[in-house]
């Protein structure tokens, strides 16, 4: 069953939005695979040469609540990034108003790449470019803000002085969508808010928000193929990101736990101090009830939601065990 989120967009609106938002003529346009929430084209133009336009989702009853605000909350994010010379995705356009189409979307400057996901490197260009990545990462994770939270609620104003209540917002969130009984049982809501609380005094050590992108992975960072050796090009979709503990980065996405020039570049070793894998774990329990809801809710494949909710049972395990026996005791 596809995704409840996904749908192509028809031949007309296709050429009304290249027509009225980019004031321009489509050549041709085609879908780009694997798309689960946003809808996305290869777009040719008279005018620009090749782009990329992402449609928002449908059926947004579906979607937790910072989930609205993904493509303001992207552009924000490369705004940040292009001032401190990180590379990212360069915004053409993007339109939150659902005006032209009841849907959000944005045309974004194509970058002649490949994901690094479906990139081969030899050993040596590899370290090259995951050094690069970890030193681009440091700088991302080098910006901050006021307050912690989500990019749009901070940029309006809100957010949270405490990184504990930022995270009990979330986990809130995600219990207003009403996660099925077939995921997780009541009785298991009750653990995970005891463990969120438990976890509070861990959480507060962290005093600065950072900028984080939350969903770093090899298919979010693109790779020049074309050029004498490959070379790293961008980091994409941090439309996911938000203002906290820059650890929060290698919970849930660990591949660059074994990626020693990734460390190289970023300059600093993680810590493994009781209270930092306390709060990863955390963060790990976080992105696995996010990501069950998502898969059993909104992506149609019950399979993966049933496999991060139990990846979720395991750090619920490992906090449980932790707090027992005063772990890192506060």
């Amino acid at each position: 069953m596809a995704s409840s989120l996904y749908r192509e967009l028809t031949d007309y609106e296709l050429n009304m939005l290249v027509s009225e938002a980019l004031r321009a003529k489509l050549i041709s346009a085609h879908p780009l695979t694997g798309g689960l929430f946003n809808t996305t084209y290869l777009a040719e133009t008279e005018e620009y040469g090749k782009t990329i336009l992402r449609a928002g989702p449908v059926n947004r009853h579906l979607l937790m609540p910072f989930e609205h605000h993904l493509m303001e909350a992207e552009e924000t994010v490369y705004s940040l990034c292009g001032a401190q010379g990180i590379p990212t995705s360069e915004i053409m356009i993007a339109d939150t108003s659902k005006t032209l189409l009841d849907r959000d979307f944005m045309f974004v400057r194509y970058i002649p790449s490949h994901p690094m996901s479906e990139t081969e490197l030899d050993s040596q260009d590899k370290d090259r470019i995951v050094r690069d990545i970890g030193a681009a990462t440091a700088k991302l994770h080098d910006i901050s803000a006021p307050r912690f939270g989500r990019i749009v609620d901070v940029k309006r104003g809100g957010g949270f002085s405490r990184w504990s209540d930022a995270l009990a917002h979330e986990l809130h969130e995600w219990e207003k969508v009403g996660v099925p009984t077939s995921i997780f049982s009541p009785e298991e809501h009750g653990e995970i808010r005891l463990l969120f609380e438990k976890a509070a005094p861990y959480l507060d050590e962290i005093k600065k928000p950072r900028l984080v992108h939350t969903d770093f992975w090899f298919g979010n960072i693109l790779i020049r193929t074309h050029t004498e050796r490959p070379e790293f090009a961008a980091i994409i979709d941090a439309d996911r990101a938000l203002w906290g503990d820059t650890d929060f980065e290698f919970s849930s996405i660990q591949w660059s736990y074994g990626e020693a020039a990734f460390w190289e570049g970023y300059g600093r070793p993680l810590a493994w101090d009781d209270a930092s894998r306390i709060r990863r774990s955390v963060y790990t329990l976080l992105n696995r009830l996010w990501n069950s809801y998502v898969y059993q809710e909104e992506y149609n494949e019950p399979e993966n939601a049933s496999h991060e909710a139990g990846d979720a049972r395991l750090q619920m395990a490992y906090l449980k065990e932790a707090f027992s026996h005063g772990a890192a005791s506060r």
